[in-house]
């Protein structure tokens, strides 16, 4: 009996290290998804460093390169001599739900490309850069993880990697980089970073989550009046209403209930405002602004049925004066949505 709790106990802690392994990172907010704008982080990351923060593209610099993956992607420079930062280069991070574990391998794809048109103010960054994957432990420890060649592509190109920490890694940092010396002013432009728990799909895997590459609006159907009815041929379920005053809100997200690894895309009627995100008790805030007058389906789509079906993912929604907490639910058939709409003239 004593061997057999030894072989079970030596399964079990085997079984346990896998899952580690296997799930050892989905990135919160992986398409870089966000409001665009000059220095604006996406949800999910922040700006790291001394240099001038990130950018979340298109439509700003000139840079009006459509996503490679969902709506938005993110950009950011080196410098050689300029008006401020000189010498510098931008630095964006996250902080992982589940820390890089030392020997372990993690396989990952990234988006990269380049514009030859990035101009900031009258600076131009017209060459190209490279991007460079930082790993940090607890001690501020830094160790290269990744790092790619120039990037001169202006189309988007794939590119997959694997990371081999060799230390406890909670943080990831992603960097642009000189190619070459003298420093100088250059871009690299990035979207959609991936992780695949098993390996490549050019190694006969999938990704872990569902591309949300057919959630796009072609694959949504609105009714006469511009709601959904179904995405991805799912039936859309609205079961509430929600009235604010106020026409610019805050959707916090999170998982109040069991963590079972449930992913999940958020809709505002036929636009992608959250992509692919794996709800847990850490909460995230998304900012949008509706208009007065038109009402607004929030539509949950679920990726996959976690450990507990169906999705469930708790929300609080708040015009900065009413804070109003609700729960959604969704399953592979159908979409749970809440109606959202303003009236200011409300009691």
């Amino acid at each position: 009996m004593k061997q057999r709790d030894t072989i079970h106990a030596a399964l079990t802690w085997v079984f346990l290290c896998l899952c580690v392994v296997l799930n050892g990172q989905q990135l919160v907010n992986p398409s870089f998804e966000g409001a665009t704008g000059v220095a604006k982080s996406p949800q999910g990351w922040q700006a790291y460093g001394n240099a001038s923060s990130p950018d979340t593209q298109p439509g700003v610099w000139q840079v009006t390169k459509e996503a490679a993956h969902g709506f938005s992607y993110i950009s950011m420079v080196c410098r050689g001599f300029s008006i401020y930062d000189s010498y510098q280069h931008e630095s964006i991070l996250q902080n992982l739900q589940n820390p890089l574990v030392a020997g372990a391998q993690y396989h990952y794809s990234i988006d990269l490309a380049f514009s030859k048109h990035f101009k900031a103010d009258t600076i131009t960054f017209n060459k190209p850069a490279k991007l460079r994957i930082w790993g940090i432990n607890e001690m501020q420890q830094k160790e290269l993880l990744w790092e790619s060649d120039a990037i001169s592509n202006t189309d988007w190109q794939t590119f997959y990697f694997d990371v081999n920490p060799t230390q406890r890694t909670p943080t990831l940092i992603l960097e642009a980089y000189y190619t070459q010396l003298p420093k100088y002013c250059g871009n690299v432009l990035i979207d959609n970073m991936q992780y695949y728990p098993l390996g490549h799909p050019n190694r006969h895997s999938v990704p872990e989550t569902e591309s949300p590459d057919s959630l796009l609006t072609n694959d949504i159907d609105l009714n006469e009046y511009n709601l959904p009815n179904k995405i991805d041929g799912r039936e859309v379920e609205q079961h509430k209403e929600l009235v604010f005053k106020g026409n610019k809100l805050t959707i916090t997200i999170w998982d109040n209930r069991t963590y079972d690894g449930d992913i999940v895309s958020l809709f505002l009627n036929e636009k992608l405002i959250l992509v692919a995100f794996e709800i847990s008790k850490n909460r995230l805030d998304i900012e949008i602004e509706i208009e007065e007058g038109k009402e607004y389906y929030l539509t949950l789509f679920a990726h996959n049925l976690g450990k507990i079906p169906p999705n469930t993912a708790a929300l609080y929604i708040s015009d900065g004066n009413q804070k109003k907490f609700l729960t959604l639910s969704s399953d592979l058939n159908k979409c749970e949505a809440v109606k959202v709409k303003i009236n200011k003239e409300q009691e």
